[in-house]
């Protein structure tokens, strides 16, 4: 490793999301599962299941502001940051969570897992066959780039507004698809 490289595990700590029973009850807790992440990464927080734990049974899991959440099972390699909701929310077993320490940030670490670089080094850290079975031991050991704090906030920064702008033009584009729709409908009938 260069100077220019940092070993990921040194620049996180990781933990695996919480198996959760079928059997629970609903409750307060909220559990992100893979299927709630886009293969972009977006985490859509509108369905999630809930479970009704105790805070013993879920607080070492309890996610956090940033926290990157990497699909370790499943069909497809999904990478995506957690951010803060108004209740208890913890990752599926299914899913390996990145805590980023004060060096680096969330954002950044997908940002580059989310490159072509960073795509191969997943492939590379995939034991799995027609399944993805991501080791968290090789996971730990990608190497990413040493880039200055103030250069990864402004690499953020710059896809948060990207990424602002091109959902609110998807969303643009869904609404007058619909109207184009609704318009021919009511001069069918």
């Amino acid at each position: 490793m260069n100077s220019s490289q940092q070993r990921l595990g040194d620049q996180v700590t990781h933990f695996k999301g919480r198996a959760i029973s079928s059997k629970l009850e609903p409750g307060l807790v909220h559990i992100i599962n893979i299927s709630d992440i886009s293969a972009s990464g977006i985490i859509d927080y509108t369905n999630l299941k809930t479970a009704d734990l105790t805070e013993k049974q879920y607080s070492r899991y309890l996610l956090e502001e940033r926290d990157v959440l990497i699909t370790s099972k499943g069909t497809v390699k999904k990478v995506a940051v957690y951010e803060q909701q108004n209740y208890p929310t913890i990752a599926s077993a299914n899913i390996t969570i990145l805590r980023p320490n004060d060096t680096i940030r969330g954002y950044y670490i997908k940002l580059f897992l989310d490159s072509k670089e960073g795509r191969r080094q997943l492939d590379k850290a995939d034991n799995g066959q027609s399944v993805i079975n991501l080791s968290t031991a090789s996971l730990l050991d990608i190497e990413i780039p040493n880039i200055p704090l103030v250069k990864q906030d402004y690499m953020i920064s710059r896809y948060l507004q990207g990424l602002g702008d091109f959902q609110r033009k998807i969303s643009r584009a869904e609404q007058e698809w619909q109207r184009i729709q609704d318009d021919i409908n009511r001069q069918l009938f």
